[in-house]
C-alpha cells in the first residue's frame, strides 16, 4: 500500500483508508485534517521537496514519514497539526528510534555499522545509491563526483547510518536486525546492496534470479523488509512510548524456514501481541 497519493496512484492509499476510517469508524474523533475545507484546500495542490534526497513529493497532511511500497510494519501519522509539528521536528532530531527486520541474500554479519552518503543514481534516477568517496568507485562501478562543483545533496549524497546485526543465516539467507539513525529514501535497501547482502525479494536492489525462485516457489513478489519497532515520546502527552509489530505471514514463513529457533528467541517478530 502507498503511503499518500500520487500521480496514477490517487486511490487506496494509507491516506485515502485512514481518512475513511477516522471519519466513519474512528472511536476518538475524526481529527483535523479530515472534512476540514480550509485545511483540504490550504493543502491541496502543494508540493514540496523530500528533507531526505530533495525529490518533489505530494505533500499530504498528518503524514510524518514513508514506508516503501512493499514494505510492512508501523509508521505513525498525526492527526492534528500539533502533533504532526512535534513529530515532525522529532523525526528530524532523530529522536524516533526505528527498527526493522529484513531477509538478505548473504551474510551482511555481526552488529555492522554501515556509515555510507546516499543520493539519487546519476543514471536511473528512479534510484538511489551509495556515493562513493571522490575518485573512488562504489560496488555498482561509479566514480563519485567531484563535490565542489556538485553542490546538490541529491547527487553528492548525504550522510546515512545504519546498524545490522545478523540474527540468523543458513548458509544463503539471512535474517537482519536493522536500526537506522538517519532515515533517507531506500536507505536499507541501498545500504544492503551496497555490502552485497540485498534484500530478498528487492526488485531494485536485489538478484533476479533469487527474485524469481521466491516468486515461482512461495508466490512472494515484495521486498521482504518489515518495520518491527517505533520507540518515540508521545507529541502531546509527553509519554514515552514503543510501538512493535510482528512481521506478515509471508515474510514469517521465510524467516522460520532461516531461523528455526526464532519464535522462541524473538517471539515478537513472529507472534501477534497479546
Amino acid at each position: 500500500m502507498k503511503v499518500h497519493p500520487a500521480a496514477g496512484n490517487w486511490d487506496g492509499t494509507l491516506v485515502n483508508a485512514l481518512a475513511y476510517y477516522l471519519e466513519n469508524e474512528s472511536p476518538y474523533g475524526s481529527g483535523e485534517f479530515v472534512n476540514n475545507p480550509d485545511l483540504n484546500e490550504a493543502n491541496s495542490g502543494n508540493n514540496v521537496k523530500d528533507a531526505n534526497d530533495g525529490e518533489i513529493v505530494y505533500f499530504r497532511p498528518g503524514i510524518v514519514h514513508r514506508l516503501d511500497k512493499g514494505t510492512t510494519g508501523i509508521i505513525v501519522v498525526a492527526k492534528t497539526k500539533v502533533a504532526l509539528a512535534k513529530l515532525s521536528e522529532a523525526f528530524a532530531a532523530r529522536t524516533v528510534k526505528k527498527t526493522y527486520v529484513a531477509v538478505t541474500v548473504g551474510n551482511p554479519g555481526k552488529r555492522v555499522k554501515i556509515d555510507k552518503p546516499i543520493g539519487r543514481h546519476p543514471i536511473h534516477r528512479q534510484k538511489m545509491r551509495v556515493v562513493p568517496e571522490p575518485g573512488k568507485k562504489n560496488s555498482s562501478g561509479f566514480t563519485a563526483f567531484d563535490r565542489s562543483s556538485t553542490p546538490s545533496l541529491s547527487i553528492a549524497g548525504r550522510r546515512a547510518l545504519s546498524f545490522v546485526d545478523t540474527k540468523a543465516f543458513d548458509g544463503k539467507l539471512s535474517v537482519v536486525e536493522v536500526k537506522i539513525e538517519t532515515g533517507r529514501t531506500h536507505q536499507i535497501r541501498v545500504h544492503l546492496q551496497d555490502r552485497h547482502t540485498p534484500i530478498y525479494g528487492d526488485d531494485v536492489y536485489g538478484l533476479s534470479d533469487w527474485n524469481k525462485v521466491l516468486s515461482k516457489k512461495y508466490k512472494i513478489s515484495r521486498p521482504l523488509l518489515h518495520a518491527q519497532r517505533l520507540e518515540m515520546t508521545h507529541p502531546v502527552s509527553g509519554e514515552h512510548k514503543v510501538f512493535t509489530a510482528p512481521m506478515a505471514d509471508d515474510m514469517k514463513t521465510i524467516a522460520a524456514n532461516v531461523w528455526p529457533q526464532g519464535r522462541e528467541e524473538r517471539p515478537d517478530l513472529f507472534t501477534n501481541a497479546k
